[in-house]
C-alpha cells in the first residue's frame, strides 16, 4: 500500500510542474503581445503625424525662426561696430579740443609773464552751457546701442522729463520702450509702445513700434492681441521694412492651435 502511494506522488509531481511552466509561458506571451500592440499603436500615431504634414510645418517654422535670429545677430554686430566708430570719433574730438585749450592757456600764461608790472586779471569762469536736447538724446541712444539698457532706460526717462516739447520726444519714447523690452520689463514696454502710437500717430517709426508692441504681447502670452497688432501693422504699413518679420510672426501665431 505504501509503495502505491509513493508511486502516485511521483507521478503527480511532474504533471504539476508542467502545468506551472505552461502558465508562466502563457503569461509571458500575453505580456509580449501587449507590448507588441503598444508598439504598433505608436507606429500608427507617428505615421499619422508625418502624413498630416504638421511635422514639416513645425520644421519650417523653426527654420524661419533661425533665419530671424541670424538677421538679428547681424544687426547687433552692425550696431556694435557703429557704436565703436562713434566712440572713437568722440575721443578724437575731445583730444583735439583739449590740445587747443592747452595752447590757448600756454599763450595766456606767456602774455601775463611778459607784463610783470601789470596786475593780472582774475580768470573769468567759463559759462557752462546746458546740453541741448539733441546732445542728451544722442547720449541716451549710444547707451542703448551699447546694450547698457539700465543706463539707457534712465537717460530716456530723464530726457522725456527735461524736454517735454522737443521734436525728438517720440524718438525718446521709442528708445525707452526698447530699453524696457531689453530689460524684460514687457508690461512697461507694452504701455510705452501703446502711448507712443496713441500720442504720435504720424511718427516715422510707428511700424517698428507696432512690431515691438506685438513682441511684448507675445512675451506676455497675449496671443489674440499680438495677432491684431501684427495685422494692423501689415494693413497700415504694407511697404515698411519690418513687414516680412511681421508676416512671419503672424504665420507662426496663427499655426498655434488654441
Amino acid at each position: 500500500m505504501k509503495k502505491l502511494i509513493l508511486l502516485a506522488c511521483l507521478c503527480v509531481t511532474p504533471v504539476h510542474a508542467a502545468l506551472f511552466e505552461d502558465t508562466e509561458a502563457r503569461k509571458k506571451l500575453q505580456e509580449m503581445q501587449l507590448k507588441e500592440a503598444e508598439l504598433e499603436a505608436r507606429i500608427v500615431n507617428l505615421e499619422a503625424v508625418i502624413k498630416s504634414g504638421s511635422l514639416n510645418d513645425m520644421l519650417n517654422q523653426i527654420e524661419l525662426m533661425k533665419q530671424d535670429v541670424s538677421k538679428l545677430r547681424g544687426d547687433m554686430e552692425t550696431l556694435r561696430h557703429l557704436n565703436a566708430t562713434v566712440e572713437q570719433r568722440q575721443k578724437d574730438l575731445y583730444q583735439d579740443l583739449d590740445g587747443r585749450l592747452r595752447k590757448i592757456e600756454e599763450k595766456s600764461v606767456g602774455n601775463n609773464s611778459a607784463l610783470p608790472n601789470k596786475v593780472a586779471e582774475s580768470p573769468t569762469t567759463p559759462e557752462v552751457k546746458a546740453p541741448s536736447d539733441q546732445e542728451v538724446f544722442d547720449q541716451a541712444s549710444q547707451l542703448l546701442d551699447g546694450m547698457k539698457y539700465k543706463e539707457a532706460f534712465q537717460a530716456f526717462t530723464d530726457f522725456i522729463k527735461q524736454f517735454p516739447s522737443s521734436a525728438l520726444l517720440p524718438d525718446a519714447k521709442y528708445g525707452l520702450a526698447n530699453a524696457q523690452f531689453s530689460l524684460k520689463n514687457y508690461k512697461a514696454s507694452l504701455g510705452t509702445y501703446q502711448k507712443l502710437l496713441d500720442q504720435h500717430p504720424d511718427f516715422a517709426k510707428n511700424p517698428e513700434a507696432l512690431l515691438g508692441l506685438a513682441n511684448a504681447q507675445i512675451q506676455l502670452a497675449l496671443i489674440p492681441e499680438a495677432k491684431k497688432s501684427l495685422k494692423d501693422l501689415i494693413k497700415k504699413y504694407p511697404k515698411s521694412d519690418v513687414i516680412q518679420n511681421a508676416q512671419k510672426r503672424l504665420k507662426v501665431l496663427e499655426s498655434i492651435k488654441p
